[in-house]
């Protein structure tokens, strides 16, 4: 059994998923990406990297099918 919970916040997205998953004690994160290039990735920053290299657990990103296609 999976459980989880939806929590509505706000500022830097990065650092409040981060603060959240460990103020709720969770054990892995599992967050979606809009696939964004390399180019607008540096310039633009993402969320689910800047997860990926912060977090104190598993993270597994879950790109759109649909990004993949085009």
């Amino acid at each position: 059994q999976i459980d989880g919970c939806v929590v509505r916040t706000s500022g830097e997205p990065g650092r409040a998923i981060i603060k959240i998953a460990r103020g709720e004690g969770a054990d892995y994160i599992v967050m979606g990406s809009r696939g964004l290039g390399t180019l607008r990735k540096t310039f633009m920053g993402s969320v689910s990297d800047y997860i990926v290299h912060h977090a104190h657990i598993p993270v597994t990103v879950v790109r759109n099918r649909d990004e993949d296609n085009k």
